[in-house]
């Protein structure tokens, strides 16, 4: 299903993490060359700056090219559905040639022309659907993501297709009226906690090697949105907007006790989690919440005013950081504050024993000695201990 090449991605994870290896002292420079040279990679990833200019020059050269195809047809347009499905198979065409022919990967052409083809298609389906729902559209959405995704490995196109996902239960709960307000925040955290547990089962899959980074951005997006489906603001002011409730600006909801909770505890949860499991997908996203959880308290419940309050709580950020910094400069319970691999190189061993069995393929073996050697003729159990070989 994926259109890239399966040998070329599984080439360069070995050469990725054969160069961390070597960044973190455990190989040595001639064992990361023979490493890259017996795992080729015939893919084209310039930089990032070389990206993004390959991938505005390309909206660019899109954006005119089909404006002057608009331009010739104009007068005799219609309706603007089939110029949009056009658009959509003209980017697409050129995406799977560039892909599959030219041997980009995340280029910026391939961005470029995903995302185009994406919104093209999207825009011809809205466009030919009178007075499209919102449930529709999302599901819209959902669909075409999961194509983009299993065919391009594309992470934020995962996270779109869970964005969707959300958006089509809370849609359809608005429709559902006051009922589904109550509902809705522990149908979003049950579907977090479940695509958490799936996309961590599925991680593991080999089968699904190469679709790893999706599923770990879809992890942190779990992470968020069960974070979310209980914020108190979320809950409160998103929810009166959402299910036209007639509640006042800031006035207390049902189960307030329990969404306030929520809205403390579980960013804590996520830092000790990621703390406890050397977890760093918990431990970043906890702490993003935690800003998260300042600003919701803050909003309901005023202390200083907002200078004070950003000086004060710069001032503590850089106080606990340099606290941890020097705490952490010898290594404490697997965390250091020195610089080291980001990817834990060491921790996949069956990776690990692929690139030292192919850091070593193809070297001279040294021929075996003349066995001339036989035990026996000994009288203590044919050791030679009779003074005979």
């Amino acid at each position: 299903m994926i259109v890239y090449n399966r040998t070329s991605l599984d080439n360069m994870t070995i050469r990725n993490q054969a160069h961390e290896a070597f960044d973190a002292g455990c190989i040595s420079p001639e064992e990361n060359k023979k490493i890259s040279d017996t795992h080729p990679v015939n893919f084209y990833t310039p930089n990032i700056f070389i990206c993004i200019g390959l991938f505005l020059l390309t909206v660019v050269i899109a954006a005119f090219s089909l404006g002057l195809f608009f331009l010739i047809i104009e007068s005799g347009i219609r309706s603007f559905v089939p110029p949009m499905i056009f658009s959509f198979l003209v980017c697409y065409v050129v995406l799977e040639y560039i892909v599959s022919q030219r041997r980009h990967f995340r280029s910026g052409v391939d961005y470029a022309l995903l995302w185009m083809s994406a919104a093209f298609l999207c825009a011809g389906i809205y466009m030919s659907v009178d007075h499209m729902s919102a449930i529709f559209l999302s599901f819209t959405f959902g669909m075409i993501g999961i194509l983009f995704t299993l065919r391009f490995a594309n992470f934020i196109m995962a996270a779109v297709v869970y964005g969707a996902l959300l958006a089509f239960i809370v849609n359809i709960a608005a429709e559902l009226g006051r009922t589904a307000q109550v509902v809705t925040p522990f149908i979003i955290m049950g579907v977090s906690v479940a695509g958490w547990f799936l996309s961590v089962r599925l991680y593991h899959r080999d089968s699904l090697r190469h679709y790893r980074q999706s599923l770990t951005v879809i992890q942190a997006a779990t992470g968020i949105s069960f974070y979310l489906a209980g914020n108190y603001y979320i809950v409160s002011e998103l929810g009166n907007y959402m299910f036209g409730s007639s509640q006042p600006e800031g006035a207390g909801i049902s189960m307030g006790w329990f969404f306030w909770m929520f809205t403390v505890v579980t960013p804590l949860f996520y830092i000790y989690q990621g703390i406890r499991k050397k977890d760093s997908i918990f431990l970043w996203t906890g702490l993003a919440l935690t800003a998260a959880t300042v600003f919701t308290i803050r909003h309901y419940y005023s202390v200083l005013p907002a200078e004070w309050a950003m000086i004060v709580g710069g001032i503590v950020i850089i106080a606990i950081s340099y606290g941890l910094t020097t705490y952490l400069k010898t290594a404490r319970k697997g965390f250091t504050s020195r610089e080291r691999s980001n990817k834990q190189v060491l921790e996949n061993l069956n990776l690990e024993s692929l690139v030292i069995a192919e850091t070593f393929a193809g070297s001279p073996v040294a021929p075996a000695p003349n066995n001339d050697f036989q035990f026996g003729g000994g009288t203590g159990g044919g050791g030679g201990a009779g003074g005979q070989y």
